[in-house]
């Protein structure tokens, strides 16, 4: 089984809440799966225009109001103590080491951020999310968010700007 959206958001809420005790909203757990699937394009791809390698095939970002969003997983995500994982998932993330750990990395380290900053940094000029949206010099709400465009982002260490948490 290769992990969909749904596993890996419940996969990151599982993480923030057992190993930090964050509890995340839908913003929040929908910024950290971003910053994921982007770290994990720019890992397991060589840019040459065409993206083969991804974190899941289920789901695709779009640009919505708060910020790039998975709307398949977004929908399904509410915001309780989340689910333990089943055996088939463990398994699952277990056949990628190295990407449980990136995620795990990521999760422990980006849980902490309110879902205000999260938002202001993916409306950067130039981010992924503000190209889909202004694509065409007028506002296109839920326009996909091109993997081009995510690649390059997180492929520039300034990916990380706006991200603390003071």
């Amino acid at each position: 089984m290769k992990p969909t959206s749904l596993n890996y958001v419940k996969l990151i809420a599982w993480l923030a809440y057992n190993k930090c005790r964050v509890v995340l909203n839908k913003t929040q757990v929908q910024k950290i799966l971003f910053i994921c699937y982007g770290l994990y394009l720019v890992k397991n791809n060589n840019y040459d225009g065409i993206l083969c390698n991804k974190m899941f095939d289920d789901d695709t970002p779009k640009a919505w109001p708060f910020g790039p969003v998975f709307p398949r997983s977004y929908k399904r995500y509410n915001n309780d103590i989340p689910l333990i994982l089943t055996t088939e998932e463990k398994a699952a993330f277990l056949e990628d080491k190295e990407n449980l750990r990136r995620v795990t990395e990521i999760t422990t380290r980006y849980c902490y951020i309110p879902a205000r900053k999260f938002t202001s940094w993916s409306h950067q000029p130039g981010s992924p999310w503000s190209k889909a949206l202004l694509g065409n010099n007028e506002i296109q709400w839920n326009a996909e968010i091109s993997d081009n465009d995510i690649y390059k982002f997180f492929n520039d260490p300034l990916w990380k700007e706006g991200l603390t948490t003071t």
